[in-house]
């Protein structure tokens, strides 16, 4: 089962958090190159000239660049500039707020956009492809429908924001008549088949599972995570999602719920989890659900097989495999966990978890935390578990 919930591992790995200042670049980056060109040439310029709009168009692609590279700090601090350059520009609002939506700052995100939508006559299609995406990630779905509505009657002909068009349409369908409620650490949308009570049972074994995992983590989540929960599997459905699959994370938590079978304990094994990438996520996916598994249990698993590299786990995960495929890489993903616990305490877990959120790569965070590479920590786990 594909563990998903609201959780702080949500945040540590989904997304770095919003850095105080931006990163201090390298000076061979030929970003920073780029930007240092716009700067000699904006000596003396005035804004709202046509010199400004010009330098605002180029710092609007650099900083679009670094959003891109997940450098939200600098995709702000560029954007801001360009927005000081020239404040009608469409495109320049409409990155600002996605930039403040993505490092989780939604008052000056709503505040970008209120402003982009004012002057959204104004704007080229790509304005409208962004704030589709804002929208969506908001899961204002009529708006986002709408948003990129425009962009493809503009002329936008991205085949992925297209697609996106399309899919969006088909799940404003389903969303019809959804309820929300606004949690602890999360909003949760729900299809109105299901029962108040067993929302509300929902919602606080929600809120549970983040006090349990903030206090583990040692951090608590800067704003919601939309969580969405489905009256049986038409959605489900409709993004090709297998029957033994009960949860999905595409940026929002999506769970099914059979409206007669209520708060069952398989239902609440899906909430009680959250998302990470690969085998790391799937393997404390498991371990928070309090399964374990004794080395001789891993032992016989893999008996006449051997097991997969990180990256080969990572590929496995990441495809919708049978039951049976996909056992054998949740025993190997919680086995790598318990190896790491045991041998290093859970706390160093956590603190390997916020290195992810901190933009550190698993090279990185391992040799930060553990002293491992990649390959050594495979070696070393297999022999712990005399593989």
């Amino acid at each position: 089962m594909l563990a998903v919930a609201a959780t702080l591992l949500a945040w540590s790995l989904a997304a770095p958090p919003a850095p105080a200042a931006a990163a201090k670049p390298t000076p061979e980056d030929p970003l920073h190159l780029r930007l240092r060109a716009v700067h000699r040439r904006s000596e003396g310029v005035h804004p709202g000239s046509p010199e400004a709009r010009a330098l605002a168009a180029e710092l609007s692609e650099i900083g679009a660049a670094y959003l891109e590279k997940r450098d939200f700090g600098r995709a702000v601090e560029i954007l801001g500039e360009a927005y000081g350059y020239d404040s009608d520009n469409g495109i320049v609002l409409a990155l600002l707020t996605l930039a403040y939506v993505r490092q989780e700052e939604f008052d000056f995100a709503r505040f970008y956009l209120d402003l982009a939508l004012q002057r959204a006559p104004r704007a080229p299609p790509r304005a409208y492809e962004i704030l589709g995406e804002v929208y969506y990630s908001w899961n204002r779905l009529e708006d986002a429908v709408l948003a990129w509505e425009h962009f493809r009657q503009l002329g936008g002909d991205n085949p992925i924001t297209l697609k996106r068009l399309a899919r969006a349409r088909q799940e404003l369908s389903l969303a019809s008549g959804q309820r929300f409620l606004e949690g602890e650490g999360f909003s949760l949308f729900w299809d109105p088949a299901i029962g108040a009570e067993e929302v509300r049972r929902i919602s606080d074994r929600l809120a549970q599972s983040y006090r349990e995992q903030s206090d583990f983590f040692g951090m608590r989540l800067p704003t919601s995570q939309i969580v969405i929960l489905y009256a049986g599997r038409a959605y489900f459905s409709l993004v090709s999602v297998p029957d033994w699959v009960s949860g999905l994370f595409d940026g929002k938590i999506r769970v099914s719920i059979d409206p007669d079978q209520g708060l069952s304990p398989e239902l609440v094994a899906v909430l009680s989890h959250d998302r990470a990438p690969g085998w790391l996520h799937e393997g404390l996916a498991q371990w928070w659900e309090g399964r374990r598994l004794m080395r001789s249990e891993i032992h016989e698993a893999f008996r006449g097989r051997s097991p997969h590299t990180l990256a080969e786990l990572n590929g496995n995960l990441a495809r919708r495999a049978d039951r049976a495929a996909a056992r054998t890489n949740y025993v190997e993903a919680l086995g790598l966990v318990e190896y790491l616990v045991e041998l290093h305490g859970s706390g160093s877990v956590a603190c390997f978890t916020r290195d992810f959120g901190e933009g550190k790569n698993l090279a990185e965070a391992l040799r930060l935390e553990f002293g491992l590479t990649p390959d050594e920590l495979f070696q070393r786990w297999k022999e712990w578990a005399k593989i």
